[in-house]
């Protein structure tokens, strides 16, 4: 698969390797032969700006700058988080949407999905958790905007 666009049912994009990404999207797994970042900015296009342009609009509204979450989609809203520096190439995202809990493993942690689907993360319990938190806030932020 070439080409993936970023929906409700996107669980997670994950690096796999140099210019491949892994796709968690419901129950089913794709792999694109893509970079993330390639696939972030994409998606971000397709919906009418750009991942740099997404992260400005978070610094905006948030006042969040570095591995700020961004707002994909407006209609949604969809809204992706970083699992650390999107410079880095083992940074993956994650649909806060569809987040049902964080759980704290050894040196990583476990991220569990509404649909009982479950990606183990290698990140701690509080930088996934710390990520989560700041997604809510520029969700809570973009609704309230929006009355």
């Amino acid at each position: 698969m070439k080409d993936y666009l970023i929906n409700k049912n996107t669980l997670a994009l994950i690096p796999l390797g140099k210019k491949k990404t892994v796709i968690y999207e419901d129950h089913d797994c794709y792999i694109i032969d893509e970079k993330i970042k390639k696939i972030m900015d994409t998606n971000c296009q397709y919906y009418g700006s750009s991942l740099e342009g997404r992260t400005k609009g978070t610094y905006k509204m948030t006042g969040l700058n570095y591995k700020a979450p961004i707002i994909i989609s407006e209609q949604e809203p969809t809204i992706f988080f970083p699992t650390c520096s999107p410079r880095l190439k083992e940074c993956a995202w994650i649909n806060v949407e569809n987040v049902e809990r964080i759980n704290k493993l050894d040196d990583k942690c476990q991220i569990e999905f509404l649909n009982n689907e479950s990606l183990d993360i290698d990140s701690t319990y509080r930088i996934i958790n710390n990520q989560y938190l700041r997604s809510l806030s520029l969700k809570n932020t973009f609704k309230n905007r929006k009355k």
